[in-house]
């Protein structure tokens, strides 16, 4: 497995939007230069970096009702429709621009090498804070991700980390992934970290119509590869499996959709 290079600690910082007793967060965590999925013949335009943003239930008391039971049986059902919708919480988005920590919802693991990341999430999105680091959580830490070897692990912090895990809007994305073209369709990992468009999050691609699950594993490994080291590889063979450093989002090309690190990958 490749290793992760050299990493800053968290310092105040102005990239982050400003909110009651929330921790400012550098956006100079990562050291390396970006890597995003992007078409080389759509290079960034030599132009001024953007500004960075400022500175900155129903009543189940009666036993004899039998609510209790009935509502821990709905819970499960719940919770996986909500994952299932990439945790989209009610209401519209209305992206402000800034980012605020989630809460820190898992200890993560702790096998192997501990890499800690803290995970923000723009102002204004309508998602559901909680079940998105736990997500976060189960990709990063599943037995078949980049440390299912035991060699590696992941732990959610709300400051101190190695690196930062981003939901944001198009537009967002695009200022955060700068100098990189990334269109407000792609995703990537840059000095800010490791930056997810939220309408890749929330659409997919047409090869993973139907399995946007799969799509959010591969979105998250994708990039999080990147971060470790590992670069972009092409198909191996029209029917193989797609390794997951392959840029899917742009095409399958033959292979076999894949959300997780190939054994030649690890």
């Amino acid at each position: 497995m490749a290793t992760l290079g050299a990493v800053a600690s968290v310092t105040s910082g102005a990239d982050v939007g400003s909110r009651p007793q929330t921790p400012a967060v550098s956006p100079d965590l990562i050291a390396q230069q970006p890597v995003t999925e992007v078409d080389p013949e759509n290079p960034a335009q030599p132009v001024a970096a953007p500004q960075a943003p400022p500175p900155e239930a129903d009543d189940c008391s009666d036993p004899s009702a039998r609510c209790e039971p009935a509502a821990a049986a709905t819970q499960p059902a719940q919770t996986q429709m909500l994952v299932d919708a990439g945790c989209r919480a009610s209401g519209d988005h209305a992206p402000e621009g800034t980012m605020h920590l989630a809460p820190v919802v898992s200890p993560g693991q702790d096998r192997g090498r501990v890499l800690r990341y803290q995970i923000e999430i723009e102002d204004g999105l309508a998602i559901d804070e909680s079940c998105f680091a736990s997500l976060i959580d189960s990709i990063l830490n599943d037995s078949r991700g980049w440390g299912g070897d035991g060699s590696l692990s992941f732990q959610q912090v709300g400051s101190r980390a190695d690196f930062r895990l981003i939901l944001a809007s198009p537009d967002t994305t695009d200022r955060l992934c700068y100098p990189l073209h990334t269109g407000g369709k792609y995703s990537c990992r840059s000095r800010s970290g490791v930056v997810l468009n939220l309408m890749r999050w929330e659409d997919g691609t047409e090869e993973y119509a139907g399995n946007l699950a799969a799509y959010r594993e591969y979105l998250v490994n994708h990039e999080v590869g990147h971060l470790l080291g590992h670069g972009h590889v092409a198909c191996p063979e029209p029917g193989e499996t797609a390794p997951v450093m392959m840029q899917q989002t742009k095409g399958l090309d033959g292979c076999l959709l894949n959300g997780w690190p190939t054994a030649d990958e690890r």
